[in-house]
């Protein structure tokens, strides 16, 4: 009976550590994705908060009711103008609070003409990187050169003076914080056409999962003037990491067995191992002094700045890849290469019909180790490559990182942008990871 006990309590002495340890390893990436939900403020607060406060969404009601005797043009112009000064203003003035989502509705005679919507990233992207661009926040500056049509038609808006299928929910204006603040600077400072009837204010958590749509749409701003990454944002990088790792893999386990399968099956013994020591022996050089040598050969050769560049060291076969394939062949039973030879079979064809269909276990762990080589490769790419359409994912975060305007919360959301990729192949090739890594050893 005590050692039954005993048992269990060791058991569950085990899942205890096992969580420990799992909330351990998992904890920075938790981390990386709470600071990507809060507010640029909030990232810096102290002490740090693990858990972000929801987002909050303020809805401002303007009345233009004594103004509808004007031409529809001009009162358009009003509308648009005052939804601009509302939602920039509101941004600006509140810039310590996390600000999710600002609606302007705009109303005549009780009836809802106007409607707009901005998530609040859209609106410091645009006075970051867009219409903007770094500019003060003010009446004068959100005004000027018919600034505020570009702003409103890249936020989008509803305009229609028998009346919008949005409505705002009259009985929570004024009953907050934020109502009477905002009527004060938008009459006095930024001095509103329509007449402010007040402000409603709502929080929800599902706003700040919005952010990622934004941080999706930050090299599209960035780097407006390349049409590849302004048409496909973050895909243009994507394309050049998947081109980059599915070129790797290729290379690596098509040439990696080509090198292997002589050193196991053609030479003798003794030239095989003096031939795969020297493999091995590359091994030992580091990356840093070949680094400026292959840079220059890259260059003279015409492939820098170009995929070529980036494509073409990894048709140098690894050293550790074909020991692995060697070490795989060696145990293959020569019985299987006696028959085929006796068959009449030539050396390529016993390579590919009785090599390769049995290394399926070994390619694909060699598939698995290229793959996370050619995603997680940096320095290279970004030695050989300085034009952003070239750039793959890692290099874009890095380069996007050291821009003097972008915050943290952008960064940290560009990182978990760059790491979902990942995790999304381990989980779903999970098992064939670890039935690869677990057959990797034949039994002859």
């Amino acid at each position: 009976m005590l050692k039954k006990y005993s048992g269990k309590g060791l058991k569950i002495f085990a899942y205890i550590i096992t969580f420990i340890f799992l909330l351990l390893i998992t904890f920075p990436l938790i981390y990386i994705v709470s600071l990507s939900l809060q507010d640029e403020n909030a990232v810096y607060s102290y002490p740090p908060k693990l858990l972000p406060v929801p987002g909050a969404s303020i809805s401002i009601v303007m009345d233009y009711s004594s103004l509808e005797d004007a031409s529809e043009e001009d009162l358009k112009d009003m509308i648009l103008k005052d939804s601009t000064l509302a939602m920039y203003s509101t941004i600006y003035e509140f810039n310590k609070d996390t600000i999710s989502e600002i609606k302007v509705y705009g109303i005549i005679d009780g009836k809802t003409v106007y409607y707009s919507r901005a998530h609040g990233l859209m609106l410091k992207m645009q006075q970051q990187y867009g219409v903007y661009n770094m500019a003060q926040i003010s009446s004068k500056v959100l005004l000027a050169e018919d600034r505020y049509k570009k702003s409103a038609d890249a936020i989008g808006y509803t305009l229609d003076y028998d009346g919008v299928e949005e409505k705002y929910d009259a009985d929570r204006l004024e009953k907050n914080d934020f109502s009477g603040k905002i009527g004060d600077y938008l009459s006095a400072a930024y001095k509103t056409s329509g007449i402010y009837k007040g402000a409603a204010v709502t929080h929800s958590y599902r706003l700040l999962f919005e952010n990622y749509k934004y941080y999706y749409m930050v090299p599209q701003y960035v780097y407006k003037n390349y049409p590849t990454i302004k048409a496909c944002s973050f895909f243009a990088f994507m394309s050049n990491t998947v081109l980059t790792f599915v070129w790797a893999m290729v290379c690596q386990i098509v040439l990696c067995a080509l090198t292997a399968y002589p050193l196991s099956k053609l030479l003798s013994k003794k030239v095989a191992d003096r031939v795969l020591l020297f493999f091995l022996a590359t091994m030992m050089i580091p990356f840093v002094t070949i680094m400026i040598p292959q840079l220059q050969l890259m260059q003279s050769w015409g492939m820098y700045n170009k995929y070529s560049g980036m494509l073409f060291p990894w048709l140098l076969p690894s050293p550790f890849y074909i020991l692995l394939y060697k070490g795989f062949f060696d145990r293959i039973p020569a019985s299987f290469f006696d028959a085929a030879r006796i068959d009449g079979s030539n050396e390529f064809n016993t390579f590919t019909r009785i090599c390769l269909p049995m290394s399926k276990p070994i390619i694909a762990l060699i598939a698995l180790q290229s793959f996370i080589s050619g995603w997680s490769d940096f320095f290279w790419y970004f030695l050989v490559a300085n034009k952003p359409n070239l750039w793959t994912l890692n290099v874009a975060v890095y380069v996007i990182s050291t821009l003097q305007q972008v915050r943290q919360n952008f960064l940290m959301g560009l990182s978990v942008v760059t790491i979902m990729p990942v995790l999304a192949v381990t989980a779903i090739f999970s098992k064939q990871i670890k039935e690869s890594i677990m057959g990797a050893g034949i039994k002859g």
